[in-house]
C-alpha cells in the first residue's frame, strides 16, 4: 500500500491544477473537455493574440502585437519586421487564408501576404489604407478588405469600392452576401447591390466591430454591447456576469453553427436564443480572460486568442471523467465495481453510487473503520469493502453497514476474491479468509500469512494464485501455497491476476511487465517487447482486444497476436507520460487494490487521482487523427529551397533538411524518421528531432522522404517527399567520363606496349642474373655446407660432419671390406695449461695440434675435432694403425712447442683406438675406442691403447647386445689390446 500511497501522492502534485477545475462545456458541451495553453515562456511573441489561421498544410499562424508567429504544436516560428521586411508592423490585426491558398495579413500600417513560401507586401502607395480590420471572400472569388474604407483585390491590385467609403470595422461573407460592419451602422453587398442599416437612433455613437448571421438573423457586436438585428429590427441581447453596454471582442460562428462571443470579463455561447456564460480554466495560476479571437482547426478543436493570456486549446477528450463536480465526495479514488445497473466507487472519503451521471455518498461511510476504500466484493447477499484500517460488511441490498472486522484494524486490505462459501482477503499483513461469517487464518501457514498480498485468483480448474509484492504462489492439493518459481516473474512484484474466457491467464507485474498463457507455457511481454511500460494495474479483454492500465495510462493490444507472441497494433487510448499531459488528459490511472478497472454498462472504467473515467466500449477502436509531415526546407550553400522539388548545382552537396508535423495535442510526443533515396535504404530513425544532414552527396537524383507517428500509436503517416536533382561537375557527365575513358584506355595501351619492350628486356637480364646468382647459390650452399661441418678454430671437420657422412663411410667399408679405425685423442693436462697460460695459449695449441694431424694424414682420413682438448680420427684403411699411432705421439712429443707458443710448455697425448670389424656397430666401436682413451688417461697418461677383435668375438656386435664394459670383453677374449708409453724423443 506504501507504494500505491506514494505514487498517488506523485500524482497528486502534478494534477494540482487540474484537480480544482470544474467542467468546461467545448464545442458540443462535452463536460469532459482538455485544453492546454501557450504564451510567451513557450516561443508566443507576445501575449496578446489578436488573430488566427490555419493553412492548407496544418500549421497554426497567429497574429500578435509583437509579430506574426507560425505554430506546429511544437515550436513557433516568429515573423517581424526585424526578419521579414514584408511585414509591414508588428502590431497585426487580423489574418485570413483565401480559397488560393494564401495568407493575408493585415496590420495597423498595411496589408501583406503569405504564398508559395514568400511574403509580399500589397503596394498601396497611391492611397493610405491605414489599419487592416479584417477581411473576406465571396463563393465567385471576390476577395474584400476592410481597412479606411472597403476595398476589392482584382487583378493582383487594391481597388476601392465605392459603395462604402467610410471606415470598414468588420467583414462577414454568408453565401453571396458580405455584410460590412461600419459606424452607427452595417451594410449589406450583395450582386453590385449595396444597402445601409443605420443603429437606432437612441443609442449612442457606435461601431460595429463583429459581425455573425445565422438563421436569417444578424448578430452585432460593437463597442457598446450585443444586438440581435432581425427583419429590420434592433434588439439589445443582455450579457450575464457583464457590464451593460461592454464591447463585444468576438463574435463566431463554429461548423456546429454555435456563436461564441466574448467581452473583456468572459467567454459566452448563444444556444436557442439564450446567451449563457462558459467557464475558463486557469493557466499559470491566473483566469483565461478577454478572448479577442476564434478559430476552430481541421480536427474541430476551438482554439481562443486573448489579449493577455496567450492563446488556449480546447479539445474533447475520448474518454469521459466523473468528479467532484458530480458529486464524489473526494477526487482521489481506488476502486470501481459494479452494483446493479450503476456503478459503486472507492475513494479517500468513503464510497459512493455513481447513479444518472450523479454520486451519491453512502450512509454506511460513517461506520466503515476507514474511509480509504481500496477493495470491494459482492457476494450474494454480502457487500465487503476493503479499507485502510480492516475489513468492513455491507448488506449487498441496501447498501447499509452490517460489522466491522476488528482483527484487520491494523492491516490495508488490498483484494478480495470469493471461492464457492469461502472469502478470501489478502492484506498488507497476510492472506486470510472468511468461512461461516468468522475470519481466520487457519490451516495457512508461513510465509502466505505474513506476506503483502496484491492478488488473488481462483482459477476455473480449480487452483488458487496469488500474488504477492514477492512473487507469484499457487495452492497445492493439499492446501501449501507454495512459491511458483519456474516463471520469468519469479519473485515479483505481482500487482494483477485476471482468467480470460479461453482459459489463458495474465500475470502482472508492478514493474516487470506481464505474463499470457497457460502454466508450463507463458509468454512474457514488456517495454523490450514493445510494451509503453512495464507496470500493469489492470487488465480487461474486450473481444480481440486487450486493454491494460498503468499509472502512465492505459493502452489496448491485439490480443491474437499476443498469443503468437507478437506484439501488435498497440496504440495509447489515453497516454499520460508526457508533461502536457497534466491539463490535456484525463490522467489515469489508480488503485490500491483489487477493483483497478471493470467493464460495464458499455464502457470501460478506471479510478484516477481525479474521480473515475471511462471509455465507451464504440470508441475501443478509436484513433486519433495521424500527424501529417511537412518538408518545410532544403538549405544548401545558404539556398533556401521548399516545395514538392528543388533542382541544386554542383557545388550544393551540404544538404540541411527542415520539416514538421503540425498537431497539438501531445505533440512532443511525435516520434519521425526519414530516408532519401538515392543514398539510403533504411529508414532513419530521428526520435523526436526534426531535422536532417547530409554531406559530401554525390550528382544524381534523389528523394527526401519523411514520416511521423504519435508515440504512443503504431501508425505511421503517409510519406511527405520532396524530389532534389544535384547536377554533376562537368568532368561528372557522361561525356566527359567516355572521354577521359578513351583516353585512360589508350593510356593503358601504351603503357602496355612500353611495359612489354621493358619486360622482354627484364626477361634477358633476368635470365643472365639468375644464372649467375644460381652458380653464386651454389657455391655459397658449397660453403655453407662445409662451414656447418668444420670446426671454426682449428678448420677441422666437427661432429656434423660425422652424422652426414657415417653412412658413406661404412657404405665403402663393407663395400671393400676394410674395416674403419677409430682413433680418439686426447691432450694430456690441457686444463693445467689453460689455467696457467691462459685460453688463447690453449686455443693456440688446438690449432698446431690440428697442424700436426693435417700434415700427418691421408686424404681419406678424416679428421674431426670431437670436443674441448679431444679429437677423432677416422681411417678407412687401416693396414699399420699401431704405427701411425706411435708416430702421431712421437711426433706431437717432438713438436717445437716452446718456440712456436713462447711458452715453456710440453705437450703430449693420450690415445684410444680400435679396428671395427665390418659388422660391429660404429658407435658401440666408438665407445670402446672411448673407454681405451680413458683408460690411458688413468694409468698415467702419454700412452695408447689399440683394441682388435679377438678369437673369441662374434661376427656382430652392438650396443644393444652386450652391456659390459671394456674389462669385461677384455676378459672374455673377446678383444686384444696392444698397448704403448709415449716414445723417447728420436
Amino acid at each position: 500500500m506504501v507504494r500505491y500511497v506514494a505514487m498517488a501522492m506523485l500524482f497528486s502534485m502534478l494534477l494540482a491544477v487540474s484537480v480544482c477545475l470544474q467542467a468546461m462545456p467545448g464545442m458540443q458541451g462535452d463536460p469532459s473537455t482538455l485544453y492546454r495553453g501557450w504564451s510567451v515562456e513557450a516561443g508566443l511573441p507576445q501575449v496578446s493574440v489578436t488573430a488566427m489561421a490555419q493553412d492548407e498544410q496544418g500549421y497554426i499562424w497567429l497574429g500578435t502585437q509583437g509579430g506574426l508567429a507560425r505554430f506546429d504544436g511544437h515550436q513557433f516560428t516568429v515573423f517581424n519586421t526585424a526578419n521579414t521586411p514584408e511585414i509591414l508592423s508588428n502590431l497585426v490585426t487580423t489574418l485570413y487564408l483565401d480559397s488560393n491558398k494564401r495568407l493575408w495579413i493585415g496590420t495597423v500600417n498595411g496589408l501583406s501576404y503569405f504564398a508559395n513560401g514568400e511574403f509580399t507586401a500589397v503596394d498601396a502607395a497611391s492611397f493610405e489604407m491605414g489599419m487592416i480590420s479584417s477581411f473576406a471572400e465571396l463563393p465567385d472569388g471576390r476577395f474584400f478588405i476592410g481597412a479606411d474604407q472597403l476595398y476589392q483585390w482584382h487583378n493582383n491590385q487594391l481597388v476601392k469600392v465605392s459603395e462604402h467609403q467610410t471606415a470598414v470595422f468588420q467583414l462577414y461573407s454568408q453565401d453571396d452576401i458580405l455584410w460590412v460592419g461600419g459606424q452607427d451602422g452595417f451594410g449589406r453587398y450583395q450582386s453590385q447591390q449595396y444597402r445601409w442599416y443605420p443603429a437606432p437612433d437612441a443609442t449612442e455613437a457606435i461601431q460595429v466591430t463583429e459581425l455573425v448571421v445565422r438563421n436569417n438573423m444578424v448578430y452585432v457586436g460593437t463597442n457598446n454591447g450585443l444586438y440581435l438585428w432581425q427583419q429590420g429590427r434592433w434588439q439589445t441581447l443582455e450579457l450575464p456576469g457583464s457590464s451593460p453596454g461592454s464591447r463585444i471582442e468576438l463574435l463566431y460562428l463554429d461548423q456546429q453553427r454555435q456563436i461564441w462571443l466574448s467581452t473583456v470579463e468572459g467567454l459566452y455561447q448563444i444556444k436557442s436564443g439564450q446567451v449563457t456564460q462558459v467557464p475558463l480554466p486557469r493557466i499559470s495560476g491566473q483566469p483565461f480572460s478577454w478572448v479577442e479571437s476564434m478559430l476552430e482547426d481541421q480536427h474541430q478543436n476551438i482554439w481562443l486568442g486573448s489579449r493577455t493570456h496567450g492563446v488556449m486549446r480546447l479539445r474533447s477528450a475520448l474518454t469521459e471523467r466523473y468528479s467532484t463536480s458530480e458529486g464524489l465526495p473526494d477526487p482521489y479514488s481506488w476502486a470501481v465495481m459494479p452494483w446493479q445497473r450503476h456503478l459503486m466507487v472507492g475513494t479517500s472519503q468513503g464510497m459512493a453510487l455513481l447513479k444518472d451521471g450523479q454520486f451519491q455518498p453512502l450512509l454506511a461511510n460513517q461506520q466503515l473503520p476507514s474511509l480509504f476504500v481500496y477493495s470491494m466484493l459482492q457476494q450474494q447477499d454480502n457487500l465487503w469493502v476493503g479499507t485502510r484500517a480492516g475489513l468492513s460488511l455491507l448488506d449487498n441490498n441496501t447498501l447499509a453497514w452490517q460489522k466491522n472486522f476488528p482483527q484487520t484494524a491494523h492491516l490495508l486490505i488490498t483484494t478480495l476474491a470469493t471461492e464457492q462459501q469461502r472469502i478470501w482477503v489478502g492484506s498488507n499483513g497476510g492472506l486470510y479468509k472468511v468461512e461461516r461469517g468468522k475470519l481466520n487464518q487457519q490451516g495457512l501457514s508461513a510465509p502466505i500469512t505474513e506476506l503483502s498480498i496484491r492478488a488473488i485468483l481462483p482459477d476455473s480448474a480449480g487452483r488458487l494464485w496469488v500474488g504477492t509484492e514477492s512473487g507469484l504462489y499457487l495452492r497445492s492439493s493439499e492446501g501449501v501455497f507454495s512459491p511458483v518459481l519456474d516463471i520469468p516473474l519469479a519473485g515479483k512484484f505481482i500487482s494483477v491476476l485476471e482468467e480470460f474466457a479461453d482459459g489463458n491467464m495474465l500475470v502482472g507485474s508492478f514493474d516487470q511487465g506481464f505474463l499470457l498463457g497457460k502454466p508450463g507455457n507463458w509468454q512474457h511481454f514488456n517495454q523490450q517487447s514493445g510494451l509503453p511500460g512495464n507496470g500493469v494495474m489492470h487488465a480487461s479483454l474486450v473481444n480481440d482486444k486487450l486493454v491494460i492500465s498503468n499509472f502512465e495510462g492505459f493502452y489496448r493490444l491485439d490480443y491474437p497476436a499476443l498469443l503468437q507472441g507478437k506484439v501488435n497494433k498497440l496504440y495509447m487510448l489515453v497516454d499520460d507520460r508526457q508533461p502536457e499531459a497534466v491539463t490535456d488528459s484525463h490522467r489515469c490511472c489508480n488503485g490500491a487494490g483489487s477493483n483497478k478497472g471493470l467493464v460495464h454498462q458499455g464502457r470501460i472504467w478506471f479510478p484516477t487521482l481525479d474521480g473515475i473515467i471511462a471509455l465507451r466500449l464504440d470508441r475501443l477502436n478509436s484513433y486519433a487523427a495521424v500527424p501529417i509531415p511537412v518538408i518545410e526546407s532544403l538549405t544548401a550553400l545558404n539556398q533556401q529551397f521548399d516545395g514538392d522539388s528543388a533542382t541544386l548545382s554542383p557545388q550544393q552537396r551540404d544538404w540541411h533538411f527542415r520539416f514538421s508535423a503540425p498537431y497539438y495535442y501531445q505533440a512532443s510526443s511525435i516520434d519521425t524518421r526519414y530516408k532519401l533515396e538515392g543514398y539510403e535504404q533504411d529508414w532513419i530513425d530521428a526520435g523526436s528531432r526534426r531535422e536532417a544532414f547530409y554531406t559530401n552527396l554525390p550528382p544524381g537524383d534523389y528523394r527526401f522522404q519523411v514520416q511521423v507517428k504519435i508515440a504512443g500509436d503504431y501508425r505511421w503517416s503517409d510519406a511527405a517527399a520532396m524530389d532534389i536533382v544535384l547536377k554533376p561537375h562537368w568532368y561528372e557527365t557522361i561525356t566527359a567520363r567516355l572521354l577521359l575513358l578513351t583516353l585512360f584506355i589508350m593510356l593503358i595501351w601504351l603503357v602496355y606496349r612500353l611495359r612489354l619492350a621493358s619486360l622482354a628486356n627484364a626477361r634477358e637480364e633476368l635470365s643472365r642474373q639468375v644464372t649467375q646468382r644460381t652458380q653464386q647459390l651454389y657455391l655459397a650452399n658449397q660453403k655453407l655446407q662445409e662451414m656447418s661441418m668444420q670446426d671454426a678454430l682449428t678448420e677441422l671437420h666437427n661432429r656434423h660432419y660425422l652424422d652426414v657422412n657415417i653412412d658413406a663411410m661404412l657404405a665403402r667399408a663393407q663395400r671393400n671390406q676394410q674395416p674403419l679405425t677409430w682413433i680418439l685423442l686426447d691432450l694430456d693436462h690441457f686444463k693445467r695449461i689453460n689455467d696457467q697460460y691462459g685460453h688463447q695459449l690453449g686455443d693456440s695449441v688446438l690449432k698446431h695440434f690440428a697442424t700436426i694431424l693435417q700434415q700427418h694424414s691421408r686424404s681419406n682420413d678424416h679428421l674431426i675435432r670431437w670436443g674441448g682438448e679431444e679429437f677423432l680420427l677416422v681411417l678407412e684403411q687401416s693396414c699399420e694403425v699401431h704405427h701411425y699411432i706411435e708416430r702421431l705421439q712421437q711426433l706431437v712429443h717432438n713438436y717445437p712447442w716452446q718456440q712456436q707458443l713462447g711458452a715453456p710448455v710440453t705437450i703430449t697425448c693420450s690415445i684410444g683406438a680400435i679396428i671395427q670389424p665390418t659388422d660391429w656397430d660404429w658407435q658401440y666401436s666408438l665407445y670402446l675406442a672411448d673407454a681405451a682413451l680413458y683408460k690411458i688417461k688413468n694409468t698415467g697418461r702419454a700412452g695408447h691403447m689399440l683394441l682388435q677383435a679377438g678369437p673369441k668375438a662374434p661376427a656382430s656386435l652392438s650396443s644393444v647386445d652386450v652391456k659390459a664394459d671394456l674389462e669385461e670383453l677384455l676378459e672374455r677374449k673377446w678383444l686384444l689390446a696392444n698397448r704403448g708409453k709415449q716414445l723417447t724423443e728420436a
